[in-house]
């Protein structure tokens, strides 16, 4: 790659995108994205309208001809609106600089913009496949209820077609999930084809009994993440996963994984039961290697929805839960990252707003996050198929995403039309959209009542004071 000074030469120098690159023109502009870096940069209509042009084909001095014919501006500008793409890309290792002889004439485009409306993106970023039901082990919590493979599980042509549409869509990464999802037979084939795509891939797992041949694969292919599941230590997790020696399989997964340089995370559904064992969890993936680790409080959907009482974290202990991450985030911040959905960690070093105002609010279900059954049916997230969206298979990706009723409701909620304390809360939108839509619906049936996993009416009229306390 050549410097900046020498790319930037118009005479001499073509431009391209590397061809891993996704671009997808959006009504903003355009989104590009690495798959490899998993780093994305929204692009303005001039930015999106130079990319479309670094083909491979033109050169600095077309383009920026281009630029100006186009957008009516001047030379000067043409050419500080080129610098600043190329340094964007440059900084997401997307971009190619060759020096060759100008072509006579330029290759042009016409980037499509979207008409305004409730869909700010073309489709979704992110996609989460349950590819099959079937599962070697009867967790308590499952969400899909999984066990046996169903009957109206996609074959594997149909699986592929399915590929291909979210191929031809340009999301941005796909996370298999199920069931146990490396139980599928054809499931190296699928990994396969889907390393044609350039879709980002990850992998949801209970890491229990994974055949060689399936390892084998992971490691050739760019598999960008495994997950493997460890909701406690060893007797608590046995005996929450149903499965006497699932703990020990888990970690001989998770070294196996290490061992072959594949990116891995541990994630663990957090419950009433197993919150007194986090900190001790988290140490011990800090010593496996392991550098990731993600939370996942209980949601009562699925076969959990049985166990709500027994599993799901209330206000009080979900503080206890931000608290505790909070800590290990800054103990391990070098050695570890450190997630967690549906926590509110900004309470404990943000101020309020001064002024109550109304703004957009929601969740990333239906914005940029999709959930696909083991059919091919859409959902808004997995935790929300009381509302199938429609047969990915049956109906065009395009009318699933944009016109489906309930993603309209997602995507046009106001902070007034929230229940409480959402609605009077003086941290959203600015800080807080609303926490997740799935757990408020699961508590109440309504998709628009207040945040139920949210603690900040604990801390009261004396919240910094109390704030403090929880830190020491």
């Amino acid at each position: 790659m050549e410097s900046k000074g020498e790319s930037l030469n118009p005479e001499v120098t073509v431009p391209s995108i590397f061809s891993f690159i996704v671009l997808r023109q959006e009504r903003f502009g355009a989104l590009v994205y690495n798959p490899f870096l998993a780093i994305e940069e929204e692009l303005d209509p001039v930015e999106a309208y130079i990319t479309t042009l670094c083909n491979d084909h033109n050169s600095w001095k077309q383009i920026n001809a281009a630029v100006q014919s186009r957008f009516g501006i001047s030379r000067e500008e043409s050419q500080k609106h080129t610098e600043l793409l190329q340094n964007k890309l440059h900084a997401m290792f997307s971009l190619k600089i060759r020096s060759q002889k100008e072509n006579p004439y330029p290759i042009l485009a016409e980037p499509f913009i979207f008409p305004e409306d409730t869909c700010l993106l073309s489709a979704p970023k992110n996609v989460i496949w349950d590819i099959t039901y079937q599962c070697n082990l009867h967790c308590h919590h499952c969400l899909t209820d999984s066990g046996k493979k169903s009957p109206q599980e996609l074959t594997t042509e149909e699986a592929c077609r399915l590929i291909d549409i979210l191929a031809d869509a340009k999301i941005f990464s796909l996370s298999l999930s199920g069931g146990e999802p490396l139980m599928r037979p054809d499931i190296i084939h699928l990994l396969e084809y889907l390393e044609k795509t350039r879709i980002r891939v990850g992998i949801a797992t209970n890491g229990v009994n994974i055949r060689k041949e399936v390892f084998k694969t992971l490691e050739d292919l760019s598999i960008f993440n495994v997950q493997v599941s460890i909701d406690g230590m060893r007797e608590y997790h046995d005996a929450f996963r149903g499965y006497h020696g699932a703990f020990n399989a888990a970690c001989l997964t998770i070294q196996r994984l290490l061992d072959c340089s594949i990116g891995i995370s541990v994630s663990t559904t957090v419950t009433k039961e197993n919150i007194n064992q986090l900190e001790s969890l988290i140490d011990f993936v800090e010593k496996t290697g392991c550098t990731n680790f993600k939370a996942l409080p209980f949601l009562p959907a699925g076969r959990g929805h049985i166990y709500a009482d027994r599993f799901q974290l209330n206000q009080k202990e979900h503080l206890f839960l931000c608290k505790i991450l909070s800590e290990k985030k800054r103990e391990l911040k070098d050695r570890m990252d450190i997630s967690v959905e549906t926590c509110h960690s900004f309470l404990f070093n943000t101020s309020p707003q001064d002024n109550i105002i109304n703004g957009p609010m929601g969740c990333s279900a239906g914005y940029d996050t999709l959930s696909i059954g083991a059919d091919g049916m859409a959902y808004p997230c997995p935790f929300l198929h009381d509302f199938p969206l429609g047969n990915i298979l049956q109906n065009p990706f395009s009318s699933v995403w944009r016109s489906a009723s309930v993603l309209q409701t997602l995507r046009t909620m106001e902070k007034i039309r929230l229940g409480d304390p959402c609605n009077t809360c003086s941290f959203a939108p600015s800080f807080c959209g609303g926490g997740c839509r799935a757990a408020a619906y699961l508590k109440t049936r309504d998709l628009y009542a207040g945040d139920p996993t949210c603690f900040m009416k604990l801390l009261g009229q004396t919240k910094q004071s109390q704030l403090k306390e929880c830190k020491n």
